[in-house]
């Protein structure tokens, strides 16, 4: 097939408009629309975490060039050049509130970076609110986490459990969160007992707010999302957080079962299955964009303030071996999203898309690694380019973050709307009717939670 001729296209001078890098939309877009229109602007955000996944998929397909001439160049007229601004005025509830999102990556370093962060961030917000007892959970209105930052986000938003504590587990187990199984266990230790000691009956629906634990499942060869809001709506999708988790850091059994049983996953940690989704942010937004029950106002990257937590991903050394091969894929996997969200958001990506990840460049123990990359100037992603130096530390990006999230917490105080609407855990469990029930979260009338 003759490649087609492209049309000269100038950079314009908005920001990109996010997009939805599904292939299956991307097929129906082909399918039911003229070649000269470009996406809808409901399909807005770069899916790079099913990229690589979803490709053989078209391997094969009679129509498989074609598809792919069409791919890239929607991709290429609606990412890489840029597309329109949105038409028509700015939301009505743009200007009330923001969906909070924390995005906890697994990392080499076992989480340690990652818990090093929130424990900074929490005694930041307890300074700023005056509350002695505030918690991270209570400042945001989902977090997602991959290998060890699914069990951080899980020890948050499930145990509601204090920054401190949550890095303690992670420092005192770090073979575990790092995916390491290591010989100095014991004939019968058992990893996942430290799993089951923190989370004990705890399921996904129990946790406060939706929760997003990303895994991968070999028997269907593509990614599954342990989620909060499936858990709420059928015991087919809620499964014990200890498994959960277990399996997010590739050391519980091999089959994770629902609570019912029907649903049975074959499940690998996503940092060591082949980076499958080492780095959930995507999936986060994706999940607020398309969520409109719990998140109804979020239309866009506006709408949106994103906490990236990262890892501390030193280098292999000088002799590569399996395991540190699979890191460096799941840490270029990582970059890869980080590079593509960070784009996406635009100009506003400076105080909506916040990136926290250590250089690698400081070497030493875990915890002293974690606690240095504080200190160490923030870097953020250029696609294409790598990634440029920042003037604020990592410790002074976070305290930035604090003050935007006491600040919103105090507008949703004063604000009649609701921003986030969540739905409670059905009770009892065999029922789902109740879980379409809908309650109000942050607004006016609470003030124990933000």
């Amino acid at each position: 097939m003759a490649p087609r001729a492209r049309k000269k296209t100038t950079k314009p001078d908005h920001p990109p408009q996010l997009l939805s890098f599904s292939f299956a939309s991307l097929q129906k877009s082909i399918s039911e629309k003229p070649r000269t229109k470009r996406l809808s602007s409901t399909s807005r955000l770069l899916m790079a975490t099913t990229s690589s996944l979803a490709l053989p998929l078209f391997a094969g397909g009679g129509g498989s060039d074609r598809l792919s001439q069409e791919i890239f160049s929607i991709l290429e007229s609606n990412f890489l050049f840029g597309a329109p601004p949105p038409e028509g005025p700015a939301g009505y509830y743009s200007s009330v509130g923001r969906v909070r999102v924390l995005s906890i990556d697994g990392g080499a370093d076992g989480g340690a970076l990652a818990a090093a962060a929130l424990v900074r961030l929490e005694r930041r917000l307890k300074e700023l609110s005056g509350n002695p007892d505030a918690r991270v959970a209570d400042y945001f209105d989902l977090a997602a986490g991959s290998g060890a930052g699914g069990f951080l986000a899980a020890a948050l938003f499930a145990c509601r459990m204090p920054a401190e504590a949550a890095r303690d587990v992670v420092a005192r187990n770090r073979k575990v969160f790092s995916g390491r199984r290591g010989r100095g266990g014991g004939l019968f230790w058992r990893p996942e007992s430290v799993f089951k000691k923190v989370f004990g009956d705890l399921t996904v629906r129990d946790a406060a707010k939706p929760l997003l634990i990303p895994c991968y499942d070999m028997a269907t060869a593509a990614p599954f999302v342990f989620s909060r809001a499936d858990a709420v709506e059928a015991d087919a999708f809620d499964f014990p957080l200890w498994q959960v988790c277990a399996a997010a850091c590739g050391v519980g059994p091999a089959e994770v079962a629902s609570l019912d049983g029907r649903t049975r996953l074959r499940a690998a940690a996503a940092t060591g299955g082949g980076g499958a989704v080492s780095n959930p942010a995507a999936v986060a937004v994706t999940h607020v964009l398309h969520n409109k029950r719990e998140f109804p106002f979020a239309a866009g990257a506006g709408d949106l303030v994103v906490l990236s937590l990262g890892g501390n991903n030193a280098a292999a050394g000088p002799r590569a071996s399996s395991s540190s091969l699979l890191r460096i894929a799941g840490a270029c996997q990582a970059d890869m999203v980080d590079q593509a969200v960070s784009m996406a958001f635009g100009e506003c990506r400076a105080t909506n898309y916040i990136r926290i990840q250590g250089n690698g460049i400081v070497a030493g123990a875990a915890a002293a690694t974690a606690e240095a990359a504080m200190t160490e100037r923030s870097v953020e992603s250029v696609l294409f380019r790598g990634k440029k130096v920042m003037a604020q530390t990592n410790g002074e990006r976070l305290d930035g973050v604090a003050e935007q999230l006491v600040r919103e917490h105090h507008r949703r105080m004063e604000s009649k709307a609701p921003v986030v609407l969540i739905k409670p855990s059905a009770t009892p469990r065999t029922s789902s009717s109740s879980a379409s029930t809908l309650i109000t979260v942050s607004t006016n009338a609470s003030s124990e939670s933000p």
